[in-house]
């Protein structure tokens, strides 16, 4: 067997494609799923059940049924009625799975914060929103830090199922470029390693903020 990784050399323009693909989506994603979480969060824990059951149940919905489901719902389920770029199902489908893991760790995080924190709070004139805002959500933020770090991490790989409904991520250009050259190994190996790296990247941010997080409190 003979590698040849000269078609990789020739095809590097597509997997940069794809990579950059895979990092805008996981950006979006992040965003949407941290901010998202939080939200749920506070609504859940600080409404009543009318609200609030709903929001449990969405948890509950994504963080118990496959991801590959929940994509081929939105895209080919409610495709039925409504036809949605891929794209946005890709970074929807990601976001609402995350966004229902960070919203449990966000409501674990915000339980762990002292009670007495917030009563100190009221009773120096703050309300209850400028309360969560300033003393209970930047303590539980910091808690869920490490957990929220390793989802993303999670969620980057996660990616690649995205193929799966035709998104151009790193896996899905690879696999392309693999029908034509009939190099699979070279391509998947080159993939592996680029995935690699960016986790290296990731945890190396994960440890910076999680420093920084640390010295500010």
């Amino acid at each position: 067997m003979e590698f040849d990784f000269s078609p990789v050399i020739e095809y590097l323009p597509t997997l940069l494609q794809g990579v950059g693909v895979t990092l805008l989506i996981g950006l979006a994603v992040a965003v949407m799923s941290v901010i998202g979480g939080q939200i749920v969060a506070v609504i859940t824990l600080y409404t009543r059940k009318a609200v609030n059951w709903p929001l449990r149940f969405f948890i509950w919905l994504f963080m118990t049924t496959p991801l590959l489901l929940q994509l081929y719902f939105l895209y080919f389920g409610i495709g039925e009625w409504i036809l949605i770029p891929a794209i946005v199902v890709g970074v929807l489908g990601l976001g609402f799975h995350y966004m229902a893991y960070n919203a449990d760790i966000f409501i674990a995080t915000i339980k762990s914060v002292s009670s007495g924190q917030y009563e100190a709070s009221r009773s120096l004139g703050f309300g209850h929103l400028a309360t969560l805002f300033y003393v209970v959500l930047p303590q539980a933020f910091n808690r869920a830090l490490p957990q929220l770090s390793n989802n993303m991490i999670i969620m980057v790989k996660d990616i690649s199922v995205l193929s799966a409904i035709g998104i151009g991520e790193m896996v899905y250009v690879a696999q392309y470029a693999i029908s034509v050259t009939f190099r699979p190994f070279e391509f998947y190996i080159t993939i592996a390693v680029i995935y690699y790296l960016i986790n290296l990247m990731m945890e190396a941010g994960q440890t910076w903020i999680e420093r920084r997080a640390a010295y500010r409190s």
